[in-house]
């Protein structure tokens, strides 16, 4: 339990981080921290019931771009802003690492599997947020009232 309260905490505190290095204006550093905790969070939850990085890759992005709509219609600001803030823990950053390392290793066996497993991530990811786009903006109009 304690674990995760600080795998969250880590979560905020680097999506918090990564908003002030993005140059993301500091009225919107709370919520970039916050859709990047709760995104970690779902991520956590799904991998733990189903252990399929698929699909928590699809559900958490899915997740933060809805989120990321709903707080830009609230701050009014642009999605983009929470959207890449907040799915900064969820990048599979050292699997794309380690496809770089095994390539100019040689080791292309090695190389072409974990490509094909960050690719599927980032089919998810991609499939998530179209999915979340497809959402009406009348949908986020009507939750801000």
């Amino acid at each position: 339990m304690f674990a995760i309260f600080l795998q969250l905490a880590a979560a905020f505190l680097g999506t918090f981080s990564f908003a002030i290095i993005f140059k993301t204006p500091s009225k919107y550093y709370v919520a970039c921290g916050l859709i990047g905790t709760i995104g970690w969070g779902v991520y956590l939850l799904i991998m733990a019931a189903m252990h399929s990085l698929f699909a928590a890759s699809l559900i958490s992005s899915f997740v933060l771009i809805v989120l990321s709509r709903f707080a830009a219609y609230n701050l009014k600001g642009p999605v983009t802003i929470f959207l890449v803030c907040g799915i900064f823990c969820i990048v599979p950053g050292i699997g794309i690492y380690n496809v770089a390392h095994n390539f100019v290793s040689n080791d292309f066996n090695q190389a072409f599997t974990n490509g094909i497993s960050v690719l599927k991530v980032c089919l998810a990811m991609t499939l998530g947020i179209a999915f979340g786009y497809e959402l009406p903006a009348k949908l986020f109009i009507k939750l801000k009232k």
